[in-house]
């Protein structure tokens, strides 16, 4: 079914059901003849964002360098940005979400640019809600990247993380934990959003190890109180944090290290027990939804991509009060950054995460099991796979992308058998669909 077809179905759906509640509030209580029933609510995780200041030079060696460990359209970010808070200020959403990772390397002039922007949406009645994603905070390597050289540039804490986005959640929350920097608001009416702060910074350990996320005893205590509060109140409740919260495909917390939460199988127990239903998250930069279901319990983790990586994603999602979720996703297809003549932002997006990506899985590979050669050989295996799972509703129908797998795992010799499964598994979406989704969030019941 044609994208176009499914939202105008959504639609009618969404007018129908609205029609619906509003009708049935004038019947039982004229002071709620005004009542609003559906809201739109945009999710924008992993921006990355980089300060224009940061690269004077796009040919700067020294970040052309850096560019071969990083997947990113980084210098494409300031012009990605611009677009996104355009279309959103058209789209006019009540809320939008922004799970972590809005810097590139928490760069303090990052994060000042980041908050100007998000100040657009504030001042245009969108109301913003945003947690830290492990760039974003106390980060060891905020650069300035100039010919050849690096500089280092001032980064920030948490404090000052509170600071800049003051009026992005943290100066009407109605609660904030005090040893983290999660807090609940209720930025729609009767909808509470506990935002959760799940990096690894409070260690102290450098920010080579901070990649996974984890949430401590107290802090999931202080959760589990704010959600037992919500059900006494009857407040619907959603979860915002940076890590998965769920494996998104089958091994991911063995294969991909520190994308998913420690201890992630007993952490969505507690909070799934403890009436948490939805979950919004980033980090690996797949828009991907998993679901866990326990006996008359259920939880999504509703994973939104990076606009910076190919197919540069954000989600719109209708929530009708209380009752469901209808999720779409959108890509960014134009920006004003330059581009070779003849090209779509599209195509040059997807060329260019191709080329970074093949470039970073080589020497990561290259570093850890496998000679350069091998390593060189295998990336665009691992980065077709990659790049599926990024897009979501992946499904390894191309029985040349099987052969091709096959092929070169046998040109590497018996030794590499195991990169067969580790493709496989990322090319296999766990259910539900990814893009375009309906969830009853009563029921926990969901159609595409």
């Amino acid at each position: 079914m044609r994208a176009k077809t499914k939202t105008l179905i959504y639609s009618l759906i969404i007018m129908s059901v609205a029609l619906l509640f509003n009708y049935g509030c004038r019947k039982s209580n004229s002071d709620y003849s005004s009542a609003k029933s559906v809201y739109k609510i945009a999710v924008l995780s992993d921006i990355h964002y980089m300060d224009p200041s940061l690269l004077p030079d796009t040919s700067s060696s020294a970040f052309k360098e850096y560019l071969k460990r990083d997947g990113k359209l980084l210098a494409e970010s300031d012009a990605i940005m611009q677009e996104i808070i355009s279309e959103l200020l058209k789209a006019k959403p009540d809320l939008v979400l922004v799970p972590g990772d809005m810097t590139k390397d928490g760069e303090l002039v990052s994060h000042w640019s980041m908050s100007e922007y998000l100040s657009q949406l504030i001042n245009a009645g969108i109301k913003v809600r945003v947690i830290d994603g492990n760039h974003d905070i106390k980060n060891q390597h905020p650069y300035r990247y100039i010919g050849s050289k690096t500089e280092i540039v001032a980064n920030i804490d948490t404090g000052l993380f509170k600071s800049i986005y003051a009026n992005c959640g943290y100066r009407d929350a109605l609660y904030t934990d005090p040893g983290s920097l999660s807090y609940v608001s209720e930025p729609l009416p009767g909808l509470w959003l506990i935002s959760i702060d799940a990096c690894k910074y409070w260690d102290g350990i450098p920010f080579d190890s901070m990649t996974g996320g984890r949430i401590t005893q107290k802090t999931m205590t202080w959760i589990c109180a704010r959600l037992a509060e919500a059900e006494t109140k009857g407040k619907m409740v959603f979860g915002m944090m940076h890590p998965g919260l769920i494996n998104h495909f089958i091994d991911q917390d063995l294969l991909f290290k520190g994308f998913v939460v420690d201890r992630s199988l007993t952490v969505s127990d507690s909070l799934m027990n403890a009436g948490l239903r939805i979950m919004f998250t980033g980090h690996f930069h797949a828009n991907d939804i998993v679901k866990k279901i326990s006996g008359n319990e259920f939880l999504y983790d509703i994973e939104t991509g990076s606009p910076i990586v190919y197919p540069c994603p954000y989600r719109m999602i209708t929530y009708i009060k209380d009752s469901a979720l209808i999720i779409s996703s959108d890509s960014i297809t134009h920006t004003d950054y330059p581009i070779p003549m003849g090209q779509t932002f599209s195509y040059y997006a997807k060329h260019k995460t191709q080329v970074n990506m093949d470039s970073m899985l080589t020497i990561d590979f290259t570093d850890s099991v496998m000679p350069y050669n091998i390593a060189r050989k295998f990336a665009p295996r691992i980065r077709n796979a990659m790049m599926a799972h990024f897009a979501g509703d992946e499904r390894l129908f191309s029985t040349h992308e099987m052969d091709s797998i096959d092929t070169t795992i046998a040109r590497l010799g018996s030794n590499f058998s195991w990169l067969r499964p580790y493709c496989i598994t990322l090319w296999n979406d766990l259910p539900p669909p990814d893009n375009s989704l309906m969830i009853y969030l009563k029921s926990g019941a969901s159609f595409k």
